[in-house]
């Protein structure tokens, strides 16, 4: 009789420090997926993530390939803008904007945009003319993989 009860009260502590151990374990994996998931929403939002260079040239980037209007009254503000960052490692030249059309007029930075740096990029369209909006701004830069980017702008102008 007494084996049996020294035989069970060291099973019960085997298995209660084995639990003990397991949930150590447990908590010290829960712990590295925490933190790995903390990490990449810093990663996602941006947030304590320093940006290096994708290019050692310049290396123009644009988050929109198109500049919607939506549907805009007669006569109403035509400037839009958008931002052109440089990802490369060498500074960034806008050599030229130009639009489809004396109607879509775009102003582009005239000063180098340094690397990791952004800068702004208008257009004004004349909304004084009624009907759909389909025009282009084509923009040349030193980058050398992408010299010219074609930006679409669309929308609409309604009658007031």
């Amino acid at each position: 009789m007494k084996k049996i009860l020294i035989l069970a009260i060291v099973s019960f502590f085997t298995f209660g420090v084995n639990a003990q151990v397991l949930d150590a374990k447990a908590a010290k994996k829960a712990a590295k997926e925490q933190a790995a998931k903390t990490k990449a929403d810093k990663k996602s939002s941006g947030e304590g993530v320093s940006v290096a260079p994708i290019s050692k040239d310049p290396s123009m980037y644009i988050a929109s390939d198109v500049v919607d209007y939506g549907i805009i009254s007669q006569n109403a503000d035509g400037t839009r803008a958008f931002k052109v960052t440089n990802k490369g490692a060498q500074p960034l030249l806008i050599t030229n904007c130009s639009g489809s059309c004396g109607c879509t007029v775009p102003t582009c930075p005239r000063e180098p945009i340094l690397p990791g740096k952004s800068a702004e990029i208008s257009i004004k369209y004349a909304t004084d003319r009624i009907g759909p909006i389909n025009k282009t701004v084509t923009i040349m830069s030193n980058d050398p993989a992408t010299p010219n980017r074609t930006i679409m702008v669309k929308g609409e102008v309604k009658a007031n």
